[in-house]
């Protein structure tokens, strides 16, 4: 998808994963090239935002600099020149880079897409944008959904919206932030989360209207041409039209994750979903337990003995939650079943048993289920 002429001067793991057609994104072709002052000269300044220079467009196509270099992002959208200047304020990737998202943002508008500025997240192949400005939280949310709900996320900071003939996409980009999480993956667009930090947890669906504003507020798109702002304008009520959009108002526990997930999925409730999430444990079929003196010792039998070349032993207790995972069992199960055998206290059964199934998962003598 994504060609790119002189690889020297761009990180190869950042659009490496883009150069196939694995993704929808749309193709885009990328020269990179010394900058030479007769090039630009002609060049007459629209306006300066940043490190960002605008100029009036001319035959060639579109033109912008960022911190002194330069791109021209040609009349069709699909090829962009990258001219790198001699006196890098970096170190010439942060430069290509930046210029070429500037011009794919536009190449992604012209084809009636855009890029939102927001963590996406996976929840049972469905895409969860959490949005919003630098500091808002939408990573803290996006980590705390792969926390307790075991989402995958495809993208911190940059990813896409992509309109497959009325069907949403939430699709990752080579631009995810400090992350740097560059994955060719997509999956159907379930909702847009606008994240406000609060003292209490709550939703508020967002009209229409009230969705495109904060849409517009929080992705500005620098109209280029006439084109591309009608274009930019027609993308995002196209997504409003069909795509839910919320202001979440939250703070960083889990029942911030509870709420949303209450709202966005009413045909069950949080509660519900986690008990099916709860992970159970079972002992391996080739693992045998012996008793010695006091002490406990874990036998390996079989093909296992090959490869196992640890010595695990455990103590009487150790013994009696050995003896319960010859079934699968999940950590509640095992911890109150110790409470009770010991006469101690759920929460100490519940790091002892914590601690014993971490150390049998790092022998690798544990089957588990989800």
């Amino acid at each position: 998808m994504f060609y790119i002429s002189d690889f020297y001067n761009v990180n190869k793991g950042q659009f490496e994963p883009f150069k196939n057609e694995r993704g929808k994104l749309p193709s885009f072709s990328i020269c990179i090239r010394p900058l030479v002052n007769k090039k630009i000269n002609h060049l007459t300044e629209r306006q300066q935002l940043g490190d960002y220079t605008f100029y009036e467009e001319t035959s060639e196509g579109v033109w912008f600099s960022f911190c002194g270099s330069y791109l021209c992002l040609n009349k069709n959208m699909k090829q962009a020149d990258v001219y790198l200047s001699k006196n890098l304020r970096f170190d010439g990737q942060y430069e290509t880079s930046n210029l070429i998202m500037q011009a794919f943002m536009y190449r992604l508008v012209d084809m009636g897409n855009f890029m939102i500025h927001s963590a996406a997240t996976v929840f049972e192949n469905q895409g969860i944008l959490f949005c919003g400005q630098s500091g808002a939280g939408k990573s803290t949310q996006a980590n705390l959904w792969k926390k307790h709900l075991k989402t995958k996320i495809i993208n911190y900071d940059k990813p896409c919206i992509i309109n497959d003939n009325g069907t949403f996409y939430a699709h990752g980009s080579p631009w995810s932030g400090k992350e740097e999480l560059y994955l060719n993956e997509f999956v159907p667009l379930k909702a847009i989360v606008f994240v406000r930090q609060a003292n209490e947890n709550r939703v508020v669906k967002l009209s229409p209207a009230q969705a495109c504003a904060h849409i517009y507020l929080h992705n500005y798109v620098y109209p280029i041409t006439n084109k591309i702002e009608e274009k930019y304008a027609s993308a995002i009520n196209e997504v409003v039209k069909k795509i839910p959009v919320y202001e979440l108002y939250c703070d960083i526990s889990e029942n911030a994750v509870e709420v949303l997930y209450n709202e966005l999925f009413q045909q069950s409730s949080y509660e519900e979903y986690k008990k099916e999430l709860i992970v159970k444990y079972k002992v391996k079929d080739n693992f045998l337990m012996n008793k010695i003196a006091d002490e406990y010792v874990v036998i390996p039998r079989g093909t296992e003995a090959l490869d196992f070349n640890a010595t695990v032993v455990f103590n009487e207790s150790g013994a009696f939650l050995w003896d319960l995972l010859q079934d699968f069992k999940d950590i509640d199960n095992l911890a109150d079943a110790l409470a009770q055998k010991y006469d101690i206290s759920i929460k100490v059964a519940q790091d002892d048993c914590v601690e014993f199934i971490k150390k049998m998962q790092n022998n690798k003598l544990l089957d588990v289920i989800e």
